[in-house]
């Protein structure tokens, strides 16, 4: 869980998940032959305007801050597992009367359980919290991307990065870097992004 939550990447790769299946099929439309006329194509770095937001660096401060809370809950709950596993360890010896050491397991048992569900529980809430923080960043990279792809008319503004993990190649030569103009949309220097 901590691994997951500490890698900044695993967040983007998330969001770039979700919005790859929207380009491969904006990709695939615009590559059939709708028209003969050369069409206008850009790329993006869309981890350098995510990263470079405000809002973003707000949102996984906010995500730390709960995570921990999450991890200390759980070290909370190995700890008093721990405690009684050893207080039954010592207890417990071959004079104990059976039921006495049965019900001794089975709370050990059902305290495991209870850790392994609260672990479950809190990995679904920290995801979930992932997806409200970062939805909104993502739907406002969008309509930015949107906003420089009509305004400089490009039939196709793509996500280097997405591009590169579909196996996507983009000649760089002849399409453009809009990553700045992405950037002023959402009103980023681009100083800001290194």
């Amino acid at each position: 869980m901590e691994k997951l939550l500490n890698d900044s990447n695993c967040i983007i790769k998330i969001i770039k998940l979700y919005t790859m299946i929207k380009k491969i099929l904006m990709l695939v439309l615009m590559a059939a032959p709708l028209s003969m006329v050369a069409q206008k194509v850009a790329h993006f770095d869309f981890e350098a305007v995510i990263t470079a937001m405000p809002a973003y660096k707000t949102a996984q401060t906010e995500l730390e801050a709960i995570t921990k809370k999450y991890e200390a809950d759980m070290q909370d709950m190995q700890k008093e597992l721990q405690t009684k596993y050893e207080k039954f360890q010592k207890e417990i010896n071959d004079q104990t009367p059976a039921n006495i050491r049965q019900r001794r397991e089975q709370e050990l048992m059902e305290m495991q359980e209870k850790l392994k569900q609260a672990y479950e529980d809190n990995s679904k809430a920290i995801q979930q919290e992932q997806m409200n923080k970062m939805q909104p960043i993502q739907i406002k990279v969008n309509d930015a991307v949107g906003a420089v792809a009509k305004e400089g008319s490009y039939a196709l503004v793509i996500d280097k990065t997405a591009a590169q993990a579909t196996r996507i190649f983009i000649n760089e030569s002849i399409s453009e870097d809009v990553t700045k103009k992405v950037m002023a949309k959402l009103g980023i220097s681009a100083t800001a992004a290194k």
